[in-house]
Order: structure tokens, then C-alpha cells, then sequence
């Protein structure tokens, strides 16, 4: 079973440092050990800016799945006038231009896109063979335009959230995974050598090192921001949300792009490594 500490210590392995293996990043143990400490230091906020930097399939969760724990949608903070949920304007309203305001999922580190929520539609009563009926699968347009943002709750209390135009809206967005035996092997590679490029200065001071361990980072990111759609297998009678991301393109400035057919598409992120240099 792997574990964050079994990252750590494959990354410790990358830059030379094994005999300064680890047995705790929280709290950090050895007590006292300058890796442990640095590894509780870096993992948590590298291993966020990793998730963020392409779309992991192993770190895609969408809401409305059945049987999950999550609720149906997503939790609807704020309603604007004249919509169904708030008709009166008595109630709490979102920035003006936005008709709904959701809360962020606590898991989520970066939203991929937003839709509403699918209804079944019915082709008719004609029954394609003895007592079976003909049903389309659930409706789904995907890509409403969206932006995170902050907001305050009803104590003054500042909240992450979703602004949207979509009614009872749903999400795909890339969580956050504890459990590294959930990722996929690129990903657990891109999680050691990003963790390795980090450690070389506090505990190596090696510059050639250094750019040796960003490299080989970087490159298993950039191939896993081709790649990642090329897992599964999908009908192409519609234009899947991995290649719709594609025609997105890269890093989104303002929250989404514009995607190819129209829609609106979060990209990924550009991380920062130790050199100074977003990539």
C-alpha cells in the first residue's frame, strides 16, 4: 500500500538523500530530521499545484453520481431574483450578472466544467420489441460558463464557491485524492519527481540536480496534459468533455475558455517550479 511517506521517500531516492528516509510527515519523524521536516513543509501545497496542472483521469469526480455520498447537485447558496428558487428577491442574491451561486465541494481543487442537471427525455410509446419501451439516456449540455470565486455566508464568513448561470447545477472538477494507491502510475510518478525537484535545495544544493529533477517532472506533466484523454472508451456520436478541454486550450486566465463547439471549459494550470519557472 503507498502512502505519501513512501512518495517522500522514493523522492529522497531521486536526489541522493536515502539515508534520510522518513517515517512521518505529520507530524515529521524522525523527530528532528531536516527531510521530514521539509516533506511535511512541501507535500500538501505540491501535490495541489500538481493536481491542478493537467487533468488527471484519476482525479476526475463528478457530482450527481449515484450511490455517492455527495449530494445530487451542487449546494445552492444564493438564488438571483426572478429565478424559480428565489421569485420574490427576498432571499440571498449572487454578484450581479450570475443567477446562481453554489458552494465550491470541499474536495474540489480545480473545476473542470459546469452543467445543470441532466433530465431523461422519452423517444415515445412505440416499443421497440415486446414490452420493452425506448428511452434516450439523461440530457446533458456540458460547459455552461462559470467562475470561481469568494463570497461571505450568512455569519460574514468568507466561503469558496461557484458562480453560474446553470439551474441545479452539476460539476466535473478535479478532486483531491489522499490515497496515492487511487492514482494512476504517471501520476504517481509526476508526484515523486515534482516532490525530488523540491527537496534538491533544502537538502542537496545541486544545481545540476536540480534542473535534472524539474525536467523529468515537467515532461511526465506535459504528457499526461496529451494523454489523458486517450483512456476509455467513448461514443463519438458527441463531442467528449476531454476533447472539448483540448479545444479549450491550455491555462485558463479568467476561470474558463471557450471551447471548440461553444462551450465553457476550465484548462489546466501552469505549475511553478523551483527555478523560478511556470511551466
Amino acid at each position: 500500500m503507498t502512502s505519501p511517506v513512501d512518495l517522500c521517500n522514493l523522492a529522497l531516492d531521486q536526489i541522493g538523500a536515502a539515508q534520510q528516509q522518513i517515517t512521518s510527515i505529520n507530524p515529521p519523524a524522525p523527530r528532528g530530521a531536516l527531510a521530514a521536516q521539509v516533506a511535511a513543509r512541501t507535500y500538501q501545497t505540491q501535490m495541489d499545484a500538481l493536481f491542478r496542472s493537467a487533468h488527471w483521469n484519476s482525479a476526475r469526480f463528478q457530482t450527481g453520481a449515484q450511490g455517492s455520498a455527495n449530494p445530487p447537485s451542487l449546494t445552492l447558496l444564493k438564488a438571483a431574483w426572478g429565478t424559480p428558487e428565489n421569485p420574490s428577491g427576498l432571499l440571498p442574491q449572487p454578484p450581479t450578472g450570475w443567477q446562481y451561486e453554489y458552494a465550491l465541494p470541499p474536495d474540489c481543487l480545480k473545476v473542470r466544467f459546469v452543467f445543470p442537471a441532466p433530465l431523461p427525455q422519452n423517444y415515445g410509446s412505440v416499443p421497440i420489441m415486446t414490452n420493452v419501451g425506448a428511452t434516450t439516456p439523461p440530457i446533458i449540455q456540458p460547459g455552461w460558463k462559470f467562475t470561481p470565486a469568494i463570497d461571505t455566508d450568512a455569519n460574514g464568513n468568507q466561503v469558496k464557491v461557484i458562480l453560474t448561470n446553470a439551474c441545479q447545477a452539476q460539476a466535473v472538477y478535479t478532486a483531491r485524492v489522499p490515497n496515492p494507491d487511487m492514482w494512476d502510475p504517471m501520476l504517481q510518478n509526476a508526484a515523486i519527481s515534482t516532490l525530488a525537484a523540491w527537496f534538491v535545495n533544502p537538502l542537496n544544493r545541486n544545481a545540476e540536480l536540480l534542473k535534472e529533477r524539474i525536467q523529468v517532472a515537467v515532461g511526465l506533466i506535459m504528457q499526461a496534459r496529451v494523454s489523458d484523454g486517450d483512456e476509455g472508451v467513448m461514443s463519438m456520436d458527441h463531442l467528449p468533455d476531454w476533447m472539448r478541454v483540448r479545444g479549450a486550450g491550455g491555462w485558463a486566465g479568467f476561470g474558463t475558455d471557450m471551447g471548440v463547439d461553444g462551450q465553457f471549459y476550465a484548462g489546466w494550470d501552469a505549475i511553478g517550479m523551483p527555478d523560478g519557472i511556470s511551466y
